[in-house]
C-alpha cells in the first residue's frame, strides 16, 4: 500500500510549514550569541532548529500515526463493518471534529482505518485547524 496523493500534499505542506518556522527562527536569532540546544554555530551565522514533533507521529490526519503496539488494539483486530456500525451509533450522520479523537485510541486508530478505507468523508473548516469527518452512507 502506497501512499495517496492527499498525504503526500499534505506531507509537503508539513515541510514548507516547518522550514518556514526555521527560517523565521534563523532570522531572530541571526547577530544573537548563544547557542541552542537544538541548533548549530556556522562561522558566518546562527542557524537554528526547531523541534515541532517529528512526522513519524503525524498524520495528515493530524492524530498520531501507528506503531506496532497499536496493531494489537482491539480497534486494529476489528471487522470495518463493525467499525463503520459503531461510528454510525455514536455520531450518525453527524460531522466529527478531529480534536474528539487526541485523547481516545480506540477511536483514533479507528478513524485512521476508516480513512484509509475511504469510509468517511473529510473536509478542512476556515475558522479551524482541525478537520471533521463524517461517515460515507
Amino acid at each position: 500500500m502506497g501512499i495517496n496523493d492527499k498525504d503526500y500534499a499534505d506531507a509537503l505542506v508539513y515541510e514548507k510549514q516547518k522550514q518556514a518556522q526555521q527560517q523565521q527562527m534563523e532570522k531572530q536569532m541571526a547577530g544573537v550569541g548563544t547557542v541552542l540546544s537544538s541548533g548549530t554555530i556556522n562561522a558566518n551565522n546562527i542557524t537554528a532548529t526547531t523541534i515541532t514533533g517529528s512526522w513519524e507521529n503525524r498524520t495528515s490526519l493530524g492524530v498520531k500515526t501507528i506503531n506496532e503496539q497499536d496493531l494489537q488494539h482491539d480497534a486494529m483486530k476489528a471487522p470495518l463493518s463493525a467499525l463503520v456500525d459503531m461510528w454510525t451509533m455514536r455520531w450518525s450522520g453527524e460531522w466529527v471534529s478531529e480534536t474528539e479523537f487526541q485523547e481516545d485510541d480506540f477511536w483514533r486508530l479507528a478513524l485512521i482505518r476508516l480513512t484509509g478505507a475511504n469510509k468517511l468523508e473529510k473536509h478542512h473548516l476556515a475558522n479551524q485547524y482541525a478537520a471533521v469527518y463524517r461517515i460515507i452512507e
